[in-house]
């Protein structure tokens, strides 16, 4: 009786523990941006402090991957804020990108309606006295 019970205990560790489970922590619509779903629509409302957990690590401005492994850069060559490489971000006004020449509307998605800061905590007064 003792072998049976020892055997049937291996038995189900090894048929139990046969495959990897990976977490299932965002919806399935996560990558729709037309959904209210969408990672872009939580980051809209709550800012990227809630990536940081799993995306990021210690500094600041870091989301190379953290404990998942799946960096913001995989997919937004800016990062996280989706802003372009901040040599063309801040680079010539020539440059189609440069983030003078973006509309202003789609700015205040992150760093509110009157400029100052909103969810991205970064104010554009910070370099600009006048908006």
């Amino acid at each position: 009786m003792k072998k049976l019970l020892i055997f049937s205990l291996v038995i189900f560790l090894v048929t139990a523990c046969t495959k990897l489970g990976e977490p299932t922590i965002h919806p399935s619509d996560w990558n729709n941006p037309s959904s209210e779903n969408s990672h872009m629509a939580k980051i809209a409302a709550n800012g990227t402090v809630g990536c940081k957990s799993c995306h990021g690590g210690i500094e600041k401005h870091d989301y190379f991957g953290g404990s998942s492994g799946v960096s913001c850069y995989q997919c937004h060559a800016g990062g996280p804020s989706g802003h372009p490489a901040f040599s063309i971000w801040v680079g010539s006004p020539d440059n189609a990108k440069f983030h003078g020449n973006e509309d202003k509307e789609h700015c205040k998605n992150c760093h509110g309606d009157n400029l100052t800061g909103g969810i991205a905590k970064v104010s554009c007064c910070t370099c600009h006295e006048t908006l």
